[in-house]
């Protein structure tokens, strides 16, 4: 089957999972550093972690897992160019009550520091949660550990309300004190799972810690009950945790990695989210990723990789449910004597269900087309790419201002967080103020802590946080290659749907102002989709009527939710808005195709113009 990131649609749905929880483990430490006044080290920072970060939201699938393939740019240069692509594999969702049974225990640190923030009484509260969703086919056990581990509820089916109350009193009698015997509370664990161990039932251990301990021999142990069958998630509190070796942990034992700093964050895993910490719903997972075109493989950041020519192999033991995995690649593409639509890569996936069915996917291929443009285009315009390839950005900075900052080069720490939360801004206008809010907060804290040791005042400070402006990448193109790079980009992957309708709102400035330069584009978007074969443009006068019937303004579409209603009032598939904002060098020209039954943004394209006499008489 062959499928073209053009025609993969991007879904919301709620609930951000296994990649995600690793990710959140490495990004809530930093944010919680940063409020102590301290910068991450360099060597802390895991760009894949933090490209898991990100709730990409892919489509739910229809059977037990899908795959989606994205590329950066609709439009490369044939002059070369570096490149992201992205894999998402999502697995499928299963009504709680039809899961396969569990087989859990829960091993739970009580050493002295559980008592610290009321860690104790956030397991106490969540544990409350947990029973109440357990079923009558399910096992459970829970074991404690501190300077040695006992059982404190042994593996149970938990088929009778009696036990779950007995289950509910032995969590509210425990009581912290002691030390930190990791290795004796785990195996206790394993123990327990083994002495109600099926074939059929999800088996696994779910290890709660927020203290470094002994843990000799701990990976070995998590990899050898992993080939049994037997599973393990890690849980770690606070911030004194064994980061690593949580995260180790987990991978060893093919489950996932959560980092807890509050308590609702408890009462969301140990309830809403279990069933995707503990279910599996496919094994054995290998992918490849074949280049189809000649390019240089800079990096990759997916699961096991192996680079092997002009592959990459990837493998993961298991996908929970609703869980997904994340792939992303970095590349270079060189110059070439071609131009036109080619195919550039094909992947393949091969996995087994939990009845250990095989079943193989794909190939997939993800096409590019390869125009004649001295530079590439301004930021990413798939709205995928837009989220993986800033948090990748994000992620490198972090990295670099951890480099700079602990070899004494402060400055110069200072000028990567305030260039690269410009960066983020931008994209979070172009993502209609969604997204990357803690990540601009991270650099805001980052840059008071920077500055403060610069002995920056206050004022000026305040100067570095309210400069937005980026600095145009590309300055030598014309207006009118800027606008038609812009258009292009935009209006490409329309040409890949089948007979469908779409309403040109247009481009207003940040006030909700018309000037030349916004009827300039407005004129522009019209001729560029008319240019698209099966597209049918809705009359602007229908647009009109149905903005004066709800009491708005051209501006107001800006905001997604507007844009969609007015687009199911007049019946379109699409809506195209755009917006002018006007810094005091250069102006940031964007526009969004927005698919109104799904409410994504499937094109985000812009351009940053340097100011000239042309562009400030359209101004």
């Amino acid at each position: 089957m062959k499928i073209s990131f053009f025609l993969i649609v991007i879904l919301f749905m709620h609930i951000p999972i296994m990649l995600w929880a690793a990710g959140a483990a490495d990004r809530e430490r930093t944010e919680y550093l940063a409020e102590r006044g301290v910068i991450v080290r360099p060597e802390d920072v895991s760009f894949r972690s933090y490209l898991a970060t990100f709730e990409y939201n892919y489509p739910k699938p229809e059977g037990l897992l899908g795959v989606y393939l994205y590329i950066g740019h609709h439009q490369v240069s044939s002059m070369g160019q570096e490149e992201i692509l992205h894999i998402g594999i999502q697995g499928g969702e299963i009504d709680f009550q039809d899961l396969s049974p569990m087989n859990i225990a829960f091993v739970i640190d009580k050493s002295g520091s559980m008592t610290s923030q009321d860690k104790m009484g956030w397991v106490k509260q969540s544990f409350d949660i947990f029973i109440q969703n357990v079923r009558e086919q399910d096992f459970v056990a829970l074991i404690v550990f501190d300077d040695s581990a006992q059982v404190v509820f042994p593996s149970t089916r938990m088929d009778t309300a009696y036990k779950r109350e007995r289950f509910k009193r032995a969590v509210h009698m425990i009581s912290s004190g002691g030390g930190t015997n990791l290795v004796q509370g785990i195996k206790l664990g394993y123990q327990e799972v083994l002495s109600n161990f099926r074939k059929e039932y999800s088996n696994r251990v779910l290890f709660l810690t927020d203290g470094v301990g002994e843990s000799t021999g701990i990976l070995a142990m998590a990899e050898s009950y992993k080939k049994i069958g037997i599973y393990t998630s890690t849980i770690g509190v606070g911030s004194d945790f064994d980061i690593q070796l949580m995260k180790d942990l987990a991978r060893q034992g093919g489950g996932a990695a959560y980092f807890i700093s509050g308590r609702e964050e408890m009462e969301k895993i140990f309830g809403l989210e279990l069933d995707t910490l503990v279910v599996p719903i496919a094994y054995n997972l290998d992918m490849k990723l074949e280049f189809l075109q000649d390019v240089k493989i800079i990096d990759t950041w997916g699961p096991n990789s192996r680079v092997v020519g002009n592959k990459i192999y990837y493998s993961s033991d298991t996908l929970r449910l609703r869980d997904y995995e994340t792939i992303v690649v970095q590349i270079e593409i060189p110059p070439g004597n071609f131009s036109g639509e080619k195919d550039l890569v094909k992947f393949t996936l091969t996995y087994n269900d939990v009845e250990n069915n095989t079943y193989h996917e794909g190939p997939f291929f993800l096409k590019a087309n390869f125009l004649e443009m001295e530079s590439p285009v301004t930021g990413y315009s798939c709205g995928m790419v837009l989220k993986s390839g800033t948090t990748l950005r994000f992620a490198q900075s972090l990295k670099k201002i951890g480099e700079f900052y602990y070899s004494g080069q402060r400055q110069k720490a200072l000028e990567t967080a305030v260039s690269i939360r410009k960066e983020l801004i931008n994209v979070r206008l172009r993502l209609d103020d969604e997204g990357f809010d803690d990540e601009i907060e991270l650099l805001n804290q980052y840059i008071q802590i920077i500055g403060g040791e610069e002995a920056l005042t206050e004022e000026q400070r305040t100067i570095i946080v309210e400069d937005t402006e980026i600095i145009p990448p590309v300055k030598e193109r014309s207006l009118q290659e800027h606008l038609d790079n812009l258009f292009r980009e935009m209006t490409m992957e329309l040409g890949y749907k089948g007979e469908e309708t779409i309403s040109i709102s247009g481009f207003t400035t940040t006030d909700g102002e018309s000037s030349n330069l916004t009827n300039l584009l407005n004129e522009m978007a019209l001729i560029w989709i008319a240019k698209v074969e099966n597209i049918k443009v809705i009359e602007r006068n229908e647009l009109d009527k149905i903005l004066a019937e709800q009491k708005l303004a051209l501006s107001d579409l800006m905001d997604t939710t507007n844009a969609i209603q007015i687009g199911k009032l007049l019946t379109a598939n699409y809506i195209l808005t755009g917006s002018v904002i006007e810094m005091p060098g250069s102006v940031v020209i964007f526009g969004r195709i927005i698919n109104v039954e799904t409410a994504e943004v499937e094109s985000a394209a812009q351009v940053i113009v340097p100011k000239s006499g042309e562009v400030n008489a359209l101004l």
